[in-house]
Parts: C-alpha cells; structure tokens; sequence
C-alpha cells in the first residue's frame, strides 16, 4: 500500500517535504488574495477569456491523464483522471448552469452548502491513496464505465447541492456543514501531501508537480470564501485562474512525462534489438563453432587414421627389411605430410587460443620486410606441391626497413600463399606484390583461381568461418587460418581485406604502416637467413594439406 511505502521513509524527509509544501501552500494561498484585491490581474488579456482558456487546457489535461494511464497501466493516475473528469465537469455545469441561475450568490447567500461534489472527490482520492481494496481494483479494470460513473455522480451531486441551498433545507446544521467541510478539506491536503511526499522520495518530478497541479486546484476550492475579499467578483475570477493553473501544470508534467518516458522506451528498444542482434550473433557463432568441430574432427581424423594404418603396415613388414625398407620409402612422404597436416592444426588451434586470452606474444624488430616476403615466396616456388602453377613475386622497392614480426609476416604470407595455391587450376597464376606507399607497405597476393563469393568476403576472417563446408570438399582447411593472419596483421596496427573490384580470382591486400621499433624495444634475432631448412619446414607444413 501507499501509505506502507510512506512509512518505510525517514521521518526527518517526511517532516521536512510536509513543512516545505504547507509553507508553499501557504504562500501561494497569501499571494493569490494579494493578487485579488491588490492588483487589476482580472484585466490580463489571458485572464480575460479564462473560461475558455480553462475549458480547453481541462479537456487537455484529462486527456493526458487517460493516455498516461492508458500507455503506462499507471493505476494511480486512472484513479487520479476520474477526480479530473468530475472537476471539469463540475466547472463546465457552474459555468454554463449559472447563466440561468446565479449559483455563486446562491452558494454566498446560503452557508449551508454542503458540496457533495467535493466529498465524492475525496472519498477517490482516499481509494487511491489505500489502493488495496475491492473497489478500487473494479474502477481499474472498467475505466469507461468508471468515468460514465463518475460523471453521473458529479452531475447528481452539484443539482443536490443547488436543490438544497435553494430550499435553505441544510440551515438547522450549518455548523456542523462548516465542520464537516473543514475536516474534509484537512483530510484532502493531507491525503494530497501523502502523494507528493511519496513521489517526491521516489525522485519522480513530473509525479510530484503533476499533484502540486492538484494541490493548486485543492487551493481553488478553499479561496471560496466571500469574507476574504474586498470585491466579491474577484473570487470568482481567481477560482478559474487558478483551476486553470492547476489543469496547466498537469498538462505540461504529464506530457513531459509522456515524452521522457517514450524516450527511455526507446533506449529499451534499441537495447532489446542490440541483445537480439547479440543473441542472434552467439546463435551463429555457435552453428559456426559446431561446423567447426565436425570439421576439426575431421581434419584430426584422417591423418591420425592415415598414420596408424601406415605405422601398421610397417609393423607388419618389420621381419622382412627389404619389404619394409620399400615400403618405408613408399609410405614416407604420406606419413609427413599428414604429421605435417596434425601439427600446422594443432600450432593453429593454440595460437587462435592464445589471441583470446591476449597471452599472444609480438616479437617486434626492425628488419628488412621485403626480403622476408620475398624469401617465403621464392621458398614456396621450390616446393612440389606447387605443381604447374606460376608463382610471380614483384616490388618497387627492393629494401624497406620497417617494424615486423618476423615468423609472424612469414606464417601470414605462407597461409595466403597456401590458400591461393589451393584453389587455383594447376596451370593458374599467383602474383604476389609490395608496393611501398608515402606512410604505408601494400602487399597484394593474387590468384586467377575460383574466388570467393560475394557473400563470404566480409565474413572470411571470422573464426570457424569456411566457404566450402563439406567434408568432401576439394581442398582441407580448418576455418582458422586467416582469422589467426586476420589477428597478425592488426598486431602490426595495419589491415587486411579483399580486393572487391578484382572479379578473376581473389586477391588478398595487406597494408602495413611503416614504422620502426625504438631501440629498447627491438629484440635480437638472427636475420641473415635466406632461403633455408627452417623456412623449407615451414612452408612443407602450411602446404601439408595440399594433395
């Protein structure tokens, strides 16, 4: 309930709020008789049509109350919106109904009116205020037949009320009316203040101005008192001026708080469709992953069973050297390359795991980079798996010094190299490229071979990420390799894509930034090598999977 929510706050905020809001509500009441008998504010332009003024701006503010409660299901401000409707009313009647008959001198020159309009009022604030009851709970559920209620009764309640005033029917308890009419208007602020105070502590501004709105139109109806004023036209005057504050300050609060709270509706969308793009992201990346496992399956598979049966048949000649001796020689090729095959999946699988963890060590120098790309390419023209197929490596610079990994500049041209050799016709071309650039290195590698489809070319250096997914595809491959070339390259601060203008084949553009290491962080290494055993190796194991 309401009033638990109240209790659970600190007393010292509830006395402060309490004190703070009477005293405004004490001033704004001193300031509003000044302006009535100190001041000609009855001829401010706005005031001059404030009938018509209050008639719009109180359809406007009820109707903001509907599609506040309506939007939000706020309870509290469905309840609140029938205490609007029968104010709006009520003024509506008064103003149109007094044309005929002077209500106001009616209700000055007979004490004893009760306002039974008043009272329906605050029993509804008084069901919202203790919200968990029966009633309650039926007005939430028939909102239109609530506010038809509503009307109805308000409409009952003001001709009882000129009904009794006009037949001076009430005159033998006109103090016990005055008492009645007193406690009520106590337990209304107090009830108003009750909500103020809660929304308050809530830090719901546009709650808590939206029932100082009330509180002003609360104030409206305690200025009715002739004996008050100096002119008794200005009682009437300033009744509607601050009826129509009241419906003013509501409007603008409940609009306000209509439009934050589409505002932060729509970050909440925004974040569902991110988490959905996300949710649907990890669902491919899973389908990925499991693809990837088939496929990683497989790779390990054939040649550890290739290796078995070849170790067994060895095994099977060991009595007989010479068999074994020919069959060792038929068989050794075999048993590298598929020792090659493992060992160039396993080096990968560690590597792409060691990227994630960030436990991937760069061993920067600064060393001459064209000769490294040259060495791996020329070293790759030697290997036999090469078969018919032209492999050209041209520059226009012959010697650029800049910062590199080196084993790692080698490892991503040896798998580019690997996977242009794969898919291209045994009679195809390679050309592999440096161009030096005012800030930066180019390296193109490029193949006349089957390309890549459009659809993949973004997506070829995610992880797990295979154009041909079969396991009887034409060339092996696990899915990693370039997402772990990917990963090398942005090491080195520099980018890799696919050319998209180049439609015979594929071809592979690297950019490099050229810069060099600063001498504390340059590591020693050993770079007078050329073409040797250790690069033979290592192009003999990226090319293991090449039949």
């Amino acid at each position: 309930m309401l009033l638990n929510k109240i209790k659970l706050m600190n007393i010292k905020q509830i006395v402060l709020i309490s004190s703070i809001a009477s005293l405004c509500f004490f001033v704004l009441f001193k300031l509003s008789l000044y302006l009535a008998n100190n001041t000609t504010f009855y001829n401010w332009i706005i005031v001059r049509d404030i009938v018509g003024i209050n008639l719009v701006i109180g359809f406007l503010s009820i109707f903001s109350f509907f599609l506040y409660s309506y939007l939000y299901n706020d309870d509290y401000f469905n309840m609140f919106s029938l205490v609007y409707v029968s104010v709006y009313f009520e003024f509506v009647v008064m103003t149109f109904f007094s044309q005929k008959v002077n209500i106001f001198l009616l209700m000055e020159g007979s004490r004893g009116f009760l306002g039974l309009s008043d009272i329906f009022r605050t029993i509804i604030i008084f069901l919202t205020f203790f919200e968990n009851n029966s009633i309650t709970k039926y007005i939430n559920k028939h909102n239109i037949l609530a506010v038809i209620i509503s009307i109805i009764i308000t409409r009952f309640c003001i001709f009882t009320d000129i009904y009794l005033i006009k037949n001076w029917m009430l005159n033998p308890i006109i103090n016990v009316i005055e008492i009645s009419k007193i406690i009520m208007n106590i337990v209304t602020y107090l009830l108003l203040l009750g909500f103020c105070i809660q929304y308050l502590n809530k830090r719901s501004i546009n709650y808590f101005i939206t029932f100082i709105g009330t509180l002003v139109i609360f104030l409206s109806r305690i200025l009715l008192i002739k004996g008050l004023y100096t002119n008794e036209s200005m009682m009437y005057t300033l009744n509607r001026v601050l009826l129509g504050c009241g419906f003013a300050i509501i409007v603008i609060s409940m609009f306000t708080e209509i439009l934050l709270k589409s505002k932060e509706n729509e970050k909440l969308t925004e974040k569902v469709i991110m988490q959905r793009i996300e949710m649907h992201n990890i669902k491919k990346e899973e389908e990925l992953r499991n693809q990837f496992f088939a496929n990683i399956s497989h790779e390990l598979r054939t040649p550890i069973n290739i290796l078995i049966c070849s170790f067994e048949l060895l095994r099977s000649k060991i009595d007989d050297k010479d068999k074994l001796y020919e069959y060792y020689k038929k068989y050794d090729k075999t048993i590298m390359d598929n020792s090659s095959r493992m060992l160039r999946l396993v080096n990968n699988i560690i590597d792409v795991s060691k990227f994630d963890a960030g436990a991937f060590k760069m061993h920067f120098v600064n060393c001459d980079i064209i000769s490294v790309i040259e060495n791996i390419t020329m070293c790759t023209i030697q290997s036999p798996k090469l078969q018919n197929r032209n492999v050209v490596f041209d520059t226009n610079t012959e010697y650029l010094e800049m910062k590199c990994d080196v084993e790692n500049i080698e490892r991503v041209m040896l798998n580019l190299l690997s996977n242009a050799i794969k898919f291209t016709a045994p009679d195809g071309n390679i050309l592999v490229e440096c161009t030096e650039e005012e800030h930066t290195l180019k390296i193109s590698v490029k193949d006349d071979g089957i390309g890549i489809p459009d659809e993949y070319r973004e997506k070829i250096f995610q992880r797990f990420v295979q154009v041909d997914k079969s396991l009887h595809r034409n060339a092996e491959g696990s899915g990693i390799g370039l997402s772990l070339v990917k990963y090398i390259v942005e090491a080195h601060n520099g980018e890799i894509y696919i050319n998209p203008e180049y439609k015979d084949g594929c071809e592979f553009i690297i950019i490099l930034p050229k810069v060099k290491c600063d001498e504390n962080d340059e590591e020693n290494m050993d770079l007078t090598r050329t073409i040797d055993k250790e690069l033979e190796q290592k192009v003999d194991i990226e090319l293991s999977d090449i039949n």
